[in-house]
């Protein structure tokens, strides 16, 4: 583990702030904390690739930091993976080589089952809904707590990448059509939706999916918006489609529990603002302004011959097939990996779904992406 590096003009000065290291943030009833003059270096680990919609959204939260702070908190940015692989990142953040980082949650599947509940198809469509929901229980629910701190990690928040589609060199409009497709797929949950209806699941790196489909390993995709973009599989599969599924996954921000408490009450009080501000709104809102790119490019790349939706029929057949064994394997699985209460876990994320979905703020960016390439 490690604890915040301090830089003071003194020694004298950073002895005496350790004192405060172990002081609570205030609340809202609280006077604010002392302001103290330590300077602190954050080391930054992150898989999100340049360009893609996270990376602005996680440049947000490392900028207002420094701002913030008036340049007390810097953020040392490393490139992404050149340090931790992407399924290494959260076990780095755990033992200090990364004071904060940023990956799949599901590559660390077992070590934060609290996460996993994300990846349960059919649950929601709005990214910020989804994004508010994962923030009120994770810090809130009793059995996530004793999670994040039996892990010796401090959650900062959490992120759909993207709302599921299929991408394909022909037509998938329902079930009938995944049967006995080879199709890449990821997640808590998704890959075992998949096999139900007789899809031949693939597994691979994102970083190999376009040498695969060259190959024939794999015909098909379950992705995001940066699938057929940023990884270029636009130029493999002409036909995309969204099947119903909504968010399959989530990227997580995470930092190492003893280097937040080991910050300065008056700079762990900022990492707090900044972390609410961010789940509550402004990290959804600049991962948007790259989805308006992504589909710019996917509708107005030649070989795109079709972007379209299943018919609610069609994700319901689908829904009604698979999602309460969903469901029950999410709550065996959580509770096997030592999230208590599971049960008592996925019903707060339920009630926390609904309470968010009740401020939704109009379609996902999928849905406005078909909706241009149907007027186009």
């Amino acid at each position: 583990m490690t604890t915040a590096r301090l830089t003071t003009p003194a020694l004298a000065l950073a002895a005496a702030g350790l004192l405060t290291l172990t002081a609570c943030s205030g609340g809202a009833d609280e006077a604010a904390p002392a302001e103290s003059r330590e300077s602190v270096t954050v080391n930054a680990m992150t898989m999100v690739l340049p360009n893609t919609p996270s990376a602005p959204a996680i440049e947000w939260f490392f900028s207002e930091l420094e701002q913030r702070s008036d340049g007390r908190i810097t953020v040392d940015r490393t490139e992404p993976e050149s340090i931790c692989k992407a399924p290494e990142i959260a076990e780095c953040v755990r033992d200090g080589r990364a004071d904060v980082g940023v990956s799949i949650s599901d590559y660390s599947a077992s070590m934060f089952p609290s996460m996993s509940v994300a990846g349960i198809p059919f649950m929601v469509n709005d990214p910020q809904a989804l994004m508010e929901a994962l923030y009120e229980v994770n810090l809130n629910n009793e059995s996530a707590v004793a999670q994040w701190d039996d892990m010796g990690i401090e959650f900062m928040g959490a992120w759909s990448p993207g709302t599921t589609i299929i991408g394909s060199n022909g037509p998938v409009d329902g079930i009938a059509d995944l049967n006995g497709l080879k199709l890449r797929a990821i997640g808590s949950s998704l890959p075992a939706a998949f096999d139900a209806v007789g899809a031949n699941v693939v597994s691979m790196p994102a970083a190999e999916t376009y040498e695969n489909i060259e190959r024939g390993v794999a015909d098909a995709v379950s992705w995001t918006l940066d699938g057929p973009v940023d990884y270029k599989l636009m130029e493999q599969l002409d036909t995309w489609t969204d099947p119903g599924v909504g968010a399959y996954t989530t990227f997580a921000l995470w930092m190492n529990q003893d280097f937040y408490d080991g910050l300065p009450a008056d700079l762990r009080a900022i990492v707090d603002e900044v972390r609410d501000d961010f789940n509550r709104g402004a990290a959804i809102e600049q991962f948007n302004s790259v989805n308006d790119e992504q589909c710019t490019a996917l509708i107005d790349f030649p070989n795109t011959k079709s972007l379209t939706a299943w018919s609610a029929a069609a994700t319901a057949e689908w829904k009604d097939l698979v999602q309460d064994q969903l469901i029950a394997d999410y709550v065996q699985q959580a509770e096997a990996d030592g999230l208590a209460d599971a049960q008592g876990y996925f019903d707060a994320y339920v009630e926390a779904l609904e309470q968010a979905g009740a401020g939704a703020q109009g379609d996902d960016p999928v849905s406005t992406c078909i909706t241009r390439f149907e007027e186009k």
